[in-house]
């Protein structure tokens, strides 16, 4: 893949196309923006850019420097990623990375380090990281990818070079469903929707169970005379996942909201429950609505705060029921 196919994001693109042409290289940038936008593709094709036998600045896709790096197998790219329970990334891989890029590359022009996750990084890593940015290595380039800027240390921030990525729009991601999955226009659109201009994200609700799980828990919350407050539907999940589906319980909510006061469906987000959603609307008031949607996104924050699981689900079932 070369730059010029890296959906909606042909600043950034153009950025680091630029900055290879040019000759201009900073030894660290900071990709910042949403997950599932193009980050961890952008950095990919620019490791291949920057070590392509052919010697372009965009990549040729086909060489074996090329393919190495698309299989994760070239020694001169490195990826980290958190790991681990605490999803978090540690001091003992920060300094691992420290000590490997003080080596030349082995087989290519330039060494390249991606930390995926970087606001992960706990403080002690974080320092580690830093004292390698103040003294950064020859033919060495060092790529942060983050949603939250705000998370890192300022004075790592400070030092790289920030590329910022944007949810795409939803037309683009309806045209690339469209072109590679073969969908139609009315579930195109319906998971471009549903994944907040993330293509990342579309792709997981296409190919995973998300659809699937937020009709659950919506048909759940929707007969609430089925269930038992000690039911276990969502306990067991990581934190991240329940995350996920009171996130798709809220945007059905949201529609409802929506519906109820607009009566468009064109205005919905769960398209393929148009139907339902214009027969539910009618059963709850529009602050109602907006007292739901609150409560889920209280319930929301109770949990990353770690708030007991179980007890909180239960909280807001009878809350919203």
């Amino acid at each position: 893949m070369s730059f010029n196919k890296v959906i909606g994001q042909e600043h950034a693109a153009g950025l680091l196309k630029k900055a290879i042409e040019e000759k201009r290289l900073a030894h660290a940038y900071l990709f910042i923006g949403p997950e599932g936008v193009g980050k961890s593709l952008l950095a990919k094709v620019f490791a291949k850019a920057l070590n392509c036998e052919k010697g372009a600045a965009d990549p040729c896709g086909e060489c074996i420097s090329c393919k190495k790096i698309e299989g994760n197998i070239h020694p001169d790219v490195v990826i980290l990623s958190p790991e681990g329970k605490s999803s978090q990334i540690g001091i003992d891989a920060i300094r691992k990375i420290g000590a490997t890029m003080s080596l030349k590359p082995y087989e290519g022009r330039t060494k390249v380090f991606m930390i995926d996750g970087a606001d992960k990084m706990t403080e002690e890593a974080a320092n580690s990281l830093l004292k390698t940015l103040e003294e950064p290595p020859k033919d060495t380039v060092l790529v942060l990818l983050a949603s939250n800027m705000f998370k890192l240390q300022p004075t790592i921030v400070s030092r790289c070079q920030k590329v910022l990525f944007h949810p795409l729009g939803e037309r683009a991601i309806m045209k690339e469903l469209i072109e590679r999955y073969g969908l139609d226009e009315k579930k195109a659109a319906c998971v471009s929707r549903f994944s907040e201009g993330r293509l990342g994200r579309a792709i997981e609700v296409l190919e995973g169970e998300a659809l699937a799980k937020r009709n659950k828990v919506v048909d759940e919350f929707l007969t609430p005379k089925q269930f038992g407050y000690e039911d276990t539907w969502l306990y067991g999940e990581p934190r991240e996942k329940i995350n996920e589906t009171l996130n798709a319980l809220a945007v059905y909510f949201r529609d409802l909201l929506v519906f109820s006061l607009s009566k468009d469906q064109g205005l919905l987000v769960n398209l393929d429950r148009a139907a339902d959603i214009s027969r539910d609307a009618a059963r709850y008031p529009a602050e109602r609505l907006e007292r739901i949607i609150e409560i889920i996104a209280d319930t929301q924050e109770q949990i990353k705060r770690n708030a007991n699981i179980k007890i909180a689900l239960a909280c807001m079932r009878i809350n919203i029921t």
